[in-house]
């Protein structure tokens, strides 16, 4: 069975969205959604040191289960 597809946009904000839901967003991290092989993936830009690992972790999680959900649209 074929996923829906959203736009990078569409998963970027849904994770953002989510992740507000759980915590306070980061200010000196930045999400972006990438094409990767058959499907898609998260890549975290971050300003400062390492700190937010547990949030970077969680990034992970949210994306890992919106991709079992959702296509990267082309």
């Amino acid at each position: 069975m074929k996923k829906p597809a959203k736009t990078r946009e569409e998963l970027e904000a849904a994770i953002r969205l989510e992740m507000e839901d759980i915590s306070d967003w980061p200010t000196d991290l930045a999400i972006s959604v990438v094409p990767h092989e058959d499907s898609w993936k998260v890549e975290i830009m971050k300003d400062g040191p390492q700190q937010d690992a547990d949030r970077c972790d969680m990034i992970e999680a949210i994306a890992d289960r919106l991709r079992s959900e959702f296509d990267l649209k082309a």
